[in-house]
């Protein structure tokens, strides 16, 4: 009787698995070539992986950038957020414990 039960129950918990992987591999790429308003946050210096760069908020979402196109437009010090305009190619490297990277074609200042 319990094989019976936990069978079903096996294969759901899978399928549910199966489907929030496919669903985070859609939010990953949701922003990779967008024209999109946005707000530069922060600008972290350590020289370490998917530390170093610019943090940009979109939404609720952060990501982040290794180079800008005028880095010396927006600064290296950010105190308050810094409105723009960007457009995003694609996504450079995935951070597993943080925002991913991706490429910031264009920007303008608002």
């Amino acid at each position: 009787m319990k094989k019976k039960i936990l069978h079903p129950v096996f294969l759901a918990m899978i399928l549910a698995f199966i489907l929030s992987c496919e669903n985070r591999e859609k939010s990953a790429s949701t922003f990779e070539n967008s024209s999109i308003n946005a707000e530069i946050i922060g600008f972290i210096p350590d020289k370490c992986f998917c530390c170093w760069g610019w943090e940009i908020k979109i939404g609720d979402t952060i990501i982040k950038a290794d180079s800008l196109p005028d880095a010396a437009a927006v600064g290296y010090v950010i105190s308050q957020p810094v409105p723009v305009a960007i457009e995003t190619g694609k996504m450079k490297t995935k951070c597993s414990d943080g925002p991913d990277y991706y490429e910031i074609k264009s920007l303008t200042l608002k």
